[in-house]
């Protein structure tokens, strides 16, 4: 799901590259935005908070707010602010639409949501802070807050597909999509807005030591080419601001060129109060200092090996450089894993050289001045939490407690951890995923994905388990050698499904990212197998204890109720959703969709059900007859006493 792509360029032309069939193009207010004329608002924040601590003075809300601050380091700047305004768009049925954004591939174009003031809000809740009456799309988390805002990273409406970083006093470029209904082509003006000062508003200039005067205004009344159907607009470079941290940016086209006092009043100050054509969108970025040259290290695993990896059971993972006694190989269907050998458990081992051409591991750092991995002689791995790891007496870097205290690596939530946590908690019998970060150094990458989980809590990953005939094996190698592309930078991934074994209990998991397929020895050898010189060229691997839970949810625990299920087709989904369950005997029923906060959306079904499938579709409606916004969503399906849920996605 990658509408646009945010590329760092040199010096560029700016260029609309076209891509021919403009088609129709649907949005959740009209059946065809190339034939509406809709009034669009801008959504960064305006009287609430844009940064922690930092109030939003952005010219977003119809009502006219506190005015700015005006810091010049250049002369002549443009007018001194007065109360803040807004932007908005009014669309001419004469002309021809166009906009931000080109949709999600494979689905229509979006277009232009209409809307009667400004979609923003600091706390994600499901009105804007301009209107009570102005339902927010989506919402976005950025700078330990959350947004709710018109269009969100990724989303179907936006012209951004991964959030933006740029870099201090450095030229830094975009490339983004815009369409145009057609025919022929259309020249419109480009603006772009930048706070690189974190005061809450774009109306001041700061200064770079070598680069000079930067302006907030980055990009001033460019003319833009659009040709009929979807365009690539590449922007120009323009200099990053001086300080690092959390920023808000305006994108705006339109027919014409705007006002001087556009930053701190939008549209408020030309005839009518209206842009004509066009749209407005705001997104949060971070302006980070530049980073460090990729590392060189050296990393290991740190799961228990000649520790307790749970009360009284001795972990058997390959961790430390020596070897320790094997674990053992229980498996009900075929094994995906070879035996453990009798020169028992190895070790994981990664190298990263400053010549190589591909460097990436799991954790982003803090994005702004850390990069998320360090180096080490040995695993790091203790179960007392003492300050030494058994391995070779190094210093371990955090402690994780769950029954017992490990010192480790990395914990859930560090700087340098792929995983964010909370605490990972999975369900007995079910698919489950694993949310992790990553970060690549270089250029576009291809890695592979390897994650075990010990699901028989024995202390290692050589074993498999039956969950029911119909069920099917639950494998501890979770996830094998699963290629994923990895983009330049930050990125969130989503693990392939798997399925979680029958025991209920705590585990350890081990998430590895190579650049290369690991071997079958993997989960008892990690990289000290044969082949090879024991170590894999770059990558990371991380360990976490975790939860698995019986296979029910909510409050009441009880004995797990077979054969009952859940099921979302598709998910993520845009406009429906099939819910599909199953009970093994008749029952009273109630299903309902829930927000992440627990408010109930709308009831789905209810009353006594047969035994059997039963599938509804659930059409994005809350019970006032109101669209939800894009993003998670929950299903609950109660029977009886026991409790079932599924997480779902909107997207726009």
């Amino acid at each position: 799901m990658r509408p646009c792509y945010l590329q760092r360029i040199g010096l560029a032309l700016l260029l609309a590259l076209a891509v021919p069939a403009p088609g129709r193009a649907t949005d959740i207010d009209g059946p065809d935005d190339c034939q509406r004329t809709p009034v669009d608002f801008g959504d960064a924040p305006e009287g609430v908070l844009a940064y922690p601590g930092v109030m939003g003075h952005f010219p977003t809300c119809s009502t006219p707010g506190a005015p700015g601050t005006l810091n010049l380091v250049c002369s002549p700047g443009g007018p001194a602010p007065g109360a803040t305004g807004f932007v908005r768009h009014a669309h001419l049925a004469t002309s021809s639409q166009y906009w931000l954004g080109c949709g999600l591939p494979g689905l229509p174009p979006m277009g232009i949501d209409g809307e009667a003031d400004g979609k923003t809000n600091d706390n994600g809740a499901p009105m804007s802070a301009c209107s009570p009456v102005v339902g927010v799309d989506c919402t976005e988390t950025a700078f330990g807050m959350t947004f709710g805002q018109d269009e969100c990273y990724g989303s179907n409406d936006a012209c951004l597909a991964a959030p933006v970083t740029f870099t201090t006093c450095t030229l830094s470029g975009l490339s983004f999509p815009a369409y145009f209904c057609g025919p022929g082509e259309r020249q419109v003006v480009l603006n772009i807005l930048v706070d690189w000062n974190h005061d809450g508003d774009w109306n001041d200039e700061v200064q770079c030591p070598a680069g000079g005067c930067v302006r907030e205004w980055v990009v001033q009344n460019m003319p833009i080419l659009l040709q009929a159907g979807c365009n690539t607009i590449n922007v120009p470079a323009f200099m990053a601001g001086a300080t690092p941290g959390p920023a808000w940016m305006r994108i705006t086209i339109d027919d014409n060129p705007v006002t001087l006092d556009f930053p701190w009043n939008g549209s408020a100050g030309v005839a009518g109060q209206s842009l004509l054509n066009g749209e407005t969108e705001d997104y949060p970025v971070t302006v980070r200092v530049p980073l460090p040259p990729c590392p060189t290290y050296q990393d290991f695993g740190d799961a228990p090996e000649e520790a307790q990896a749970y009360p009284g059971v001795p972990g058997r993972f390959p961790t430390c450089s020596f070897p320790s006694p094997p674990g053992t190989w229980d498996f009900v269907c075929a094994p995906i894993s070879s035996a453990p050998g009798p020169q028992g458990t190895g070790y994981v081992k990664h190298v990263s050289n400053a010549n190589d051409n591909i460097q990436f591991w799991l954790g982003c750092g803090d994005g702004i001045t850390t990069l998320g991995v360090d180096g080490e002689p040995d695993g790091k791995m203790n179960d007392t939490g003492g300050p030494l790891s058994f391995c070779n007496q190094g210093p371990v870097d955090c402690a994780e407690f769950l029954g017992l205290t490990w010192g480790q690596d990395e914990c859930y939530g560090d700087l340098d951890a792929g995983l964010a946590g909370p605490l990972l908690k999975f369900r007995t019998c079910t698919t489950s995923t694993v949310d992790f970060h990553t970060y690549n150094c270089k250029g576009q990458a291809d890695a592979f994905l390897n994650i075990l989980v010990d699901m028989n809590q024995d202390g290692d990953w050589n074993d498999n388990l039956l969950c029911s005939a119909a069920a099917g094996c639950a494998y501890e190698w979770a996830v094998k050698n699963v290629p994923i592309p990895l983009g330049p930078g930050c990125e969130l991934h989503t693990s392939p499904p798997f399925l979680v074994g029958p025991r209920a209990g705590k585990g350890w998991l081990r998430i590895t990212l190579t650049r290369t397929p690991v071997s079958d020895d993997f989960p008892w050898n990690g990289s000290a197998g044969p082949a090879g010189d024991g170590v894999f060229s770059g990558g990371e691997t991380e360990d976490y204890p975790v939860v698995i839970r019986p296979d029910f949810v909510g409050v009441e625990d009880g004995p797990r109720l077979e054969q009952m299920s859940l099921a979302l087709a598709p998910n993520p989904a845009q406009d429906r959703v099939a819910v599909e369950f199953a009970l093994p005997k008749a029952d009273d029923v109630s299903l309902a969709a829930f927000d992440l906060a627990g408010r109930k959306l709308m009831d789905l079904s209810s009353g006594r059900l047969e035994a059997g499938v039963h599938r509804v579709t659930w059409n994005f409606t809350d019970s006032h007859g109101r669209q939800i916004p894009a993003g998670y969503y929950v299903i609950k399906l109660r029977v009886g006493e026991q409790v079932v849920t599924r997480r779902g996605i909107r997207v726009r």
